[in-house]
């Protein structure tokens, strides 16, 4: 046997004394618990939380998944299926989207689209809608705030500007720009009374000085 080899003392790397094994691990408890919620509730990939910037098709996925995980859970945990911690609210809408976003754009919009089919079928991407007449206009891509706009406007786009100044005053804004024109109407007129009587104030004040004048000089 070569004594070089058998002198070869081998390097082992432990832990703490009385430590036991030492494990790592690549995802905290939260990841761990969001990635059983996913698989329990059998939640697309695609659908869960990531940027904001997603169409508002894929929006109207999300705010549909989470709804349907929300009956899912209930029904789960009613039947004594359900296996782990039962999540929130919040923690189930956060798989899918901010609590933030989801109240200021996801839940004030998508709940009045069940109103109009037509849109409805847009949002799940039926193929024989054309965007062009659900939206009455054309755009290569749609966000929130055409869908507010012409949710506004009770299912229409109606525009109060022309094709080179796209995108200035809906609808929404002709009875503000009214009230506007309204108001100053009113200033004028207010403006016109007050200058008649001033007008009136100098001719009574013009009338006195002509009798004080007229005494004096009968005196």
């Amino acid at each position: 046997m070569d004594e070089s080899a058998s002198s070869v003392t081998p390097v082992v790397t432990v832990g703490p004394l009385n430590s036991g094994p030492v494990t790592t691990s690549t995802s905290s408890p939260v990841d761990s618990f969001k990635s059983q919620l996913i698989s329990l509730l059998g939640i697309p990939a695609h659908l869960v939380t990531g940027s904001r910037d997603v169409s508002l098709p894929v929006a109207y996925q999300k705010f549909k998944a989470f709804l349907l995980a929300c009956e899912t859970l209930k029904g789960m945990v009613g039947n004594g299926t359900w296996t782990i911690r039962k999540p929130t609210q919040i923690e189930l809408m956060e798989l899918f989207v901010s609590k933030s976003f989801y109240h200021s754009h996801f839940r004030p919009n998508f709940t009045k689209v069940a109103e109009y089919p037509e849109m409805v079928k847009w949002l799940e991407g039926q193929l024989d809608v054309v965007a062009v007449d659900v939206w009455g206009f054309q755009r290569e891509s749609y966000s929130f705030s055409d869908l507010k706009v012409w949710l506004e406007n009770g299912g229409k786009w109606e525009s109060d500007y022309d094709d080179d100044e796209e995108d200035k005053v809906m609808k929404r804004g002709k009875g503000k720009g009214r009230a506007k024109d309204l108001d100053k109407g009113k200033r004028k007129e207010k403006g016109k009374d007050l200058s008649k009587g001033k007008g009136k104030e100098k001719e009574k004040d013009l009338k006195k000085d002509h009798r004080k004048k007229q005494s004096k000089k009968t005196k």
